[in-house]
């Protein structure tokens, strides 16, 4: 696999409200089950990037607390009102424990699905030079498919773990993993990953 001169590593929406049975996606009857799943994956991508020395960044879905900001999310899914999910600065909307950000990880608030909407994330990649992004997290059909699609865009390759990122279904999953190797980037697993990047520590010492 090709990593590039300068990757970096972006984990979308890995919050309570996707992943833990208490957040707002299990109380509006969608299984959190395949969120939490990833977990464990993202968590060795995590201490990969993190021994490279890579850029990482961290996303969390977050809204106005009269959902002001919401756009179309809430005609599509009205239910997370009742929740109060995804409610900036609440639990619902914090990044899971076990992947908490380190500190120097710029954990960045997005509205919409794609990490590109909205934020800096394209300036503060084009600072650091980055020219490949690993891109893990949840939905992959949704918020993962929209940032992976935005990058390419941007012309800064997208690299996607197939063992890192999830959806509701399986059917869900594996439709996006199938565009994004027809026409998008590279899907890899995590064990390729943690490879390269390894490879990239040996040589830059």
């Amino acid at each position: 696999m090709d990593l590039g001169s300068r990757p970096a590593l972006i984990v979308i929406d890995m919050q309570n409200g996707f992943c833990n049975p208490d957040g707002f996606m299990a109380q509006i009857g969608l299984p959190y089950e395949p969120s939490a799943e990833v977990i464990g994956p993202i968590s060795r991508l995590l201490a990969s990037a993190r021994n490279a020395e890579i850029p990482i960044y961290f996303t969390r879905y977050s809204l106005n607390n009269d959902y002001s900001d919401g756009g179309l999310l809430l005609e599509v899914f009205p239910a997370i009102k009742d929740t109060g999910g995804l409610i900036r600065g609440s639990w619902d909307a914090d990044v899971i424990e076990e992947l908490e950000p380190a500190e120097g990880e710029v954990v960045l608030d997005k509205t919409r699905y794609s990490a590109f909407y909205g934020t800096d994330l394209e300036e503060q990649l084009r600072a650091q030079g980055v020219d490949s992004l690993i891109v893990c997290g949840v939905t992959t059909n949704i918020c993962v498919e929209s940032t992976v699609r935005d990058a390419f865009f941007r012309d800064i390759r997208p690299i996607i773990p197939e063992a890192g990122t999830a959806a509701v279904t399986p059917e869900l999953h594996e439709g996006s993993l199938e565009d994004f190797r027809y026409g998008f980037g590279q899907v890899v697993s995590i064990a390729e990953i943690e490879s390269a990047l390894e490879q990239r520590t040996a040589t830059s010492a």
